[in-house]
This record gives structure tokens, C-alpha cells and sequence, in this order.
């Protein structure tokens, strides 16, 4: 078996030869996998957390134009006017005026 040239124990020791001569580079292999591998993971990690606030978003924009319309209808006079007289109230039958005073007067109430 010596005599075959392509021997187990020439094999290992071209191999382990051919790791120590590049062992730098298969270490640098290694951390660049790892590095690969991290930033694919954190990646994964990011579009999650967007997918997920994008729903949340969405239901906080639903919940806000439910209450906006609800708030719309319930600001209708037809809905106010029938509240307000529930609590005394009543609507105005003549326009609010305008109350004028003279600059002189407010200078002597001083």
C-alpha cells in the first residue's frame, strides 16, 4: 500500500498542509458567514416589527375615522337640538348682536 501515491496518509497531511497555509483566509470565510448570517437574521427581525406596526397602524386609522364620523353625526344640529332641550336649552330665535361701547365710557369706568 505504500507504493499507491494517492495514499489516506498523503491525503490528510496535503489537507492539513493546505489549512495551514490558508488558514487566515478560512477565518475570514467564517466571520464573514457569521456576519452574513447576523445581518440576515436582524433583516428578518426588522420586517416583522414594520409588518407588525403597519397593522397597528391601520387599526388606530380605523378607530380615529370611526370616531371622527361618529363625532360628525353627533354634531349634526338635528342631533344636538334634541340633547340640549333634554337639558334646558333651547335655540336662539333672534341672531346674537354685537355689544358697542363707546372708548370714552370705558375710560371712565377705569
Amino acid at each position: 500500500m505504500e507504493s499507491n501515491p494517492f495514499s489516506l496518509r498523503i491525503l490528510i497531511e496535503s489537507l492539513l498542509m493546505w489549512t495551514r497555509e490558508n488558514l487566515l483566509y478560512l477565518i475570514f470565510l467564517f466571520v464573514l458567514s457569521m456576519v452574513y448570517i447576523l445581518n440576515n437574521h436582524w433583516a428578518v427581525k426588522q420586517v416583522r416589527l414594520i409588518n407588525k406596526k403597519s397593522k397597528e397602524l391601520k387599526e388606530i386609522r380605523w378607530e380615529y375615522l370611526s370616531k371622527k364620523s361618529d363625532l360628525m353625526y353627533k354634531s349634526k344640529l338635528t342631533e344636538v337640538l334634541p340633547m340640549a332641550e333634554q337639558m334646558g336649552l333651547k335655540q336662539l330665535e333672534n341672531p346674537p348682536f354685537i355689544i358697542k361701547l363707546k372708548k370714552e365710557d370705558y375710560q371712565n369706568q377705569k
